[in-house]
């Protein structure tokens, strides 16, 4: 399998902002228009590409890696795709997949800000992986509500990468935040918690939007985009810290073997120091 290396791909810096982004020119759904606040039109501003970005990274994605001594690289099959996964259990199956298509090699999952997903299979900041690259939202959500998010003038465009459904509602706003959920269940699940009934939530047209048609929003219409808060699923909070975790634990066991090591070396280095300071000793006497 070809790869590359991850620290290229998931890092964070490194990168100068490109000449004037040129957004995506379509109909701004309801729920990606936050309202402008009371304080006047001084805060009705485009966010930059990297406050765009930044605000992304809040939401983790996941690709598969090749785990190797002192690092990992970014897997990528024979003449295949570099997959970010927006889905927890969607990043599970590719991985058990791709584990039984590749049995000898040490694979594993990696958690990468989701910003940066988007620069790469976007080509933003001049940032495109030397390979095909594709960003998946759920599956599950996809199937259930398609290209919702999607004004139908941009549909066949952006059909190709097919939907990155977002969503929204007006009445969760305030004016610190403007959640913004990867799935109607943890829209829904909001919704509840204000105290709201589910039978008052907007129809799917008015909450859904599409994460191409956000981000073009925000770099190309003046609002206050500024509280603009990206909410992780909690399966992908569950899986990124399951895989800090066990990265913890793998470098905990290096470590102990590296100090295991120095300490055989320290008490080699010690006994070859011994026999060279004794080598010209005379034997003692025979009784």
């Amino acid at each position: 399998p070809a790869s590359s290396s991850s620290s290229t791909l998931m890092g964070r810096k490194g990168t100068r902002p490109p000449k004037k982004a040129e957004p995506i020119k379509s109909a701004v759904p309801k729920a990606a228009a936050p309202q402008p606040p009371d304080s006047g039109s001084s805060q009705l501003q485009c966010l930059t590409q990297q406050e765009a970005l930044t605000k992304l990274d809040r939401v983790s994605v996941f690709n598969i890696v090749v785990e190797k001594p002192g690092g990992r690289d970014v897997f990528v099959p024979q003449g295949g795709t570099l997959d970010f996964f927006a889905d927890a259990d969607d990043a599970r199956a590719a991985l058990a997949a791709a584990r039984e298509a590749n049995p000898t090699l040490p694979l594993e999952l990696e958690a990468a800000p989701l910003g940066r997903a988007f620069s790469i299979v976007q080509g933003l900041f001049g940032i495109r992986a030397p390979m095909r690259s594709a960003l998946h939202f759920s599956k599950a959500v996809v199937d259930d509500v398609g290209y919702a998010g999607v004004p139908e003038a941009a549909r066949e465009k952006m059909a190709s990468a097919g939907p990155w459904p977002l969503f929204t509602a007006d009445a969760l706003r305030s004016p610190g935040a403007i959640p913004i959920f990867l799935s109607r269940e943890e829209l829904n699940a909001c919704w509840a918690k204000s105290g709201r009934s589910l039978d008052s939530l907007p129809p799917l047209e008015e909450c859904a939007t599409d994460l191409r048609i956000l981000i073009a929003s925000t770099l190309s219409v003046a609002d206050n985009w500024q509280p603009l808060l990206f909410l992780p699923p909690k399966s992908t909070t569950l899986l990124e810290k399951e895989l800090a975790q066990k990265r913890e634990r793998q470098e905990q066991v290096m470590l102990n073997m590296q100090r295991a090591k120095a300490i055989v070396d320290a008490e080699d280095a010690s006994a070859q120091v011994h026999l060279k300071v004794h080598a010209d000793d005379e034997p003692p006497a025979l009784r």
